[in-house]
């Protein structure tokens, strides 16, 4: 029992993936982060909160915020390119917040794949993408299966320079 806790403790703590045992592979900032081809995350994260574990058509967003922390400073100007699979349930047709420092960005998540680009302009120099999903919901909340409160799925996150 003892162990089992220390084990349940260490997987809570664990949001620093490096630390974590997670070598991660090698992607420029432009090939992004592949979610459904990757089980793992690239070398350029330090770290990820609320996002929900890999399936092969990518990740979902768990909860309503998500924080991608990576290893440097972001440029001040670049485009943030987000394919997605779709937004799940109240999420889907509505907009999500998107923020990199003094920057913000609003999507509308459809139900089906898609394409987002961001121009993304900030005077403050920042290490990590802040989203909001104001709408995330249980499956349980509709009568399925699933306790997560999902929001939107990612199929990759690119940051390509301008």
């Amino acid at each position: 029992m003892k162990s089992i806790f220390a084990l349940i403790l260490a997987a809570s703590v664990c949001l620093n993936i490096t630390a974590c045992g997670h070598d991660g592979y090698d992607a420029t900032l432009a090939e992004g982060i592949q979610f459904a081809a990757k089980r793992d995350y690239p070398t350029f994260i330090k770290s990820v909160s609320g996002m929900s574990g890999y399936e092969a058509e990518g990740r979902w967003t768990e909860g309503k915020n998500v924080v991608f922390t990576f290893k440097e400073k972001l440029p001040t100007s670049f485009t943030l390119e987000l394919e997605m699979v779709g937004g799940f349930g109240p999420t889907a047709g509505n907009a999500i917040h998107v923020l990199v420092g003094d920057w913000a960005g609003h999507p509308v998540i459809d139900t089906k794949p898609g394409i987002h680009k961001l121009l993304v302009k900030t005077n403050t120099p920042t290490d990590h993408i802040d989203f909001i999903v104001p709408y995330a919901t249980s499956p349980n909340a509709l009568g399925g299966h699933d306790s997560r409160e999902l929001g939107i799925m990612f199929k990759r996150l690119s940051i390509i320079a301008n």
